[in-house]
């Protein structure tokens, strides 16, 4: 093409990448490259937590178990695994690399990588080479550039290194990864899962990883919301004014505003999490708390109406229920996003009264439904589990409660418990917890 162009005197890349840019070629004719690069950084880490989360929790297969019907027909869904304090492995420590390193540290994930030399950050440990790295590590995650060093870095000797309780996460290009060896480890489980947003020859993904239920793909929508599509617009346009009247460019970018109802254990680690991906936070809580990073608001109307993202995380009881009203969701607004980890009856829905959900909302594309699993990981109820055996002996030897909720006077409530989750029946479900 640059052949056909011999007056070209600048590339202006609509992308971070210049894979696909002659650059030798520009050289040669002294054509000036750009690309747009941190403009588009945050949503790319944002992504490559969100696939890991979506691909160790099972996101998407928990959503099409609700909107099937399974929730109710079935029960419980199976059991997931956590991704907080998993062991990440990024290829590549760029602007990106460090952006999901940044985001995987508020999660209490420790951080390794591999690049073509150490970078001066200390606390992230330095592997010499990419099978080292999937070795020591949980989650991989592909960020670097796509050059002729880094063409199927990720081969079967790093796939293998990563094991089959290991998680790759591709969002740089396609050819980073070794894709027939990729499809082979999924299908023979010498992998445990994969959340990809890139592929080798797109927009042709591989069909074999279609029915794989350790597997999330997403068409190449790194960078592809309408913040950053403007953003990158911008930049273009800047880069083009800035070749022509020699001047720096500046694009500047931030995250959602982010509204947590209850600032308790759970609303102050969303909080944590959040802010790694420079999201301001705002709360409502019944008294305001010593936070002054985050905002306080004594309403949650008004909570909701300085909020992107509204969390609701509170504990329900008669002050809490019906919490989000219509007043609420209407300060919320057309472009808000509502996510409730809390319990049902905080949301003003006369028909969420689990396992029944509203089948109204099974074919919206703008809603994510997942059967009431969020402590439904290995670790959590294992811990909760030991948690209540321990109380239980505390209270057979006469000590201290380690987690008491009300004292009882008179009388003695014994518990019998039912099923300890590490006997867990064979389907991976939850047990059924406690006979009172």
């Amino acid at each position: 093409m640059l052949d056909a162009l011999p007056a070209l005197e600048i590339v202006a890349s609509f992308s971070v990448g210049i894979d696909r840019v002659d650059l030798a070629g520009c050289r040669e004719r002294g054509i000036r490259v750009t690309n747009t690069p941190d403009v588009l950084t945050d949503d790319v880490a944002d992504l490559a937590v969100g696939l890991a989360i979506a691909t160790l929790r099972k996101i998407p297969q928990a959503d099409r178990y609700v909107r099937a019907g399974r929730w109710k027909s079935k029960g419980g869904f199976t059991l997931t695994t956590r991704f907080s304090g998993k062991r990440v492995g990024i290829l590549g420590l760029g602007r990106i690399g460090l952006a999901v390193a940044k985001r995987a540290e508020a999660f209490d994930c420790p951080i390794s990588y591999h690049s073509r030399s150490e970078k001066p950050f200390p606390k992230y440990k330095f592997y010499a080479n990419a099978v080292d790295l999937a070795a020591n590590c949980d989650v991989l995650v592909v960020a670097c550039s796509l050059n002729p060093e880094s063409h199927h870095i990720v081969n079967r000797k790093v796939i293998d290194a990563l094991g089959p309780e290991g998680v790759l996460i591709n969002i740089a290009r396609g050819a980073h990864v070794d894709e027939p060896e990729l499809v082979s480890a999924l299908l023979e489980k010498r992998l445990g899962g994969a959340g990809l947003d890139v592929f080798e020859d797109e927009p042709f993904a591989p069909e074999r990883l279609f029915d794989l239920d350790n597997v999330v793909l997403v068409p190449h929508v790194g960078s592809d919301t309408e913040e950053t599509c403007r953003a990158m617009a911008d930049l273009v346009l800047q880069n083009l004014e800035a070749h022509a009247l020699n001047q720096p460019l500046l694009t500047p970018f931030s995250g959602k505003r982010v509204g947590i109802i209850g600032l308790g254990r759970i609303g102050l680690a969303v909080a944590k999490r959040v802010e790694a991906f420079d999201c301001p936070v705002n709360y409502y809580q019944r008294t305001k708390q010593a936070y002054p990073n985050y905002t306080y608001y004594p309403s949650v109307v008004e909570l909701a109406a300085n909020s992107d993202v509204l969390v609701v995380a509170c504990p329900l009881n008669e002050h809490t229920r019906h919490i989000v009203n219509r007043e609420v969701m209407e300060a919320l607004g057309p472009k808000g996003v509502l996510i409730n980890i809390g319990r049902g009856p905080h949301v003003d829905e006369p028909e969420m009264d689990e396992p029944n959900v509203p089948e109204a909302l099974f074919a919206m594309d703008n809603v994510v439904l997942v059967p009431h699993v969020g402590s439904a990981t290995h670790e959590t109820r294992t811990a909760m589990a030991d948690l209540v055996l321990a109380n239980l002996e505390a209270h057979v030897a006469g000590k201290p409660l380690l987690t008491q909720v009300w004292k009882l006077m008179g009388k003695c409530l014994v518990l019998k418990l039912h099923c300890h989750l590490k006997n867990v029946s064979a389907d991976g479900r939850a047990p059924s917890g406690l006979e009172v």
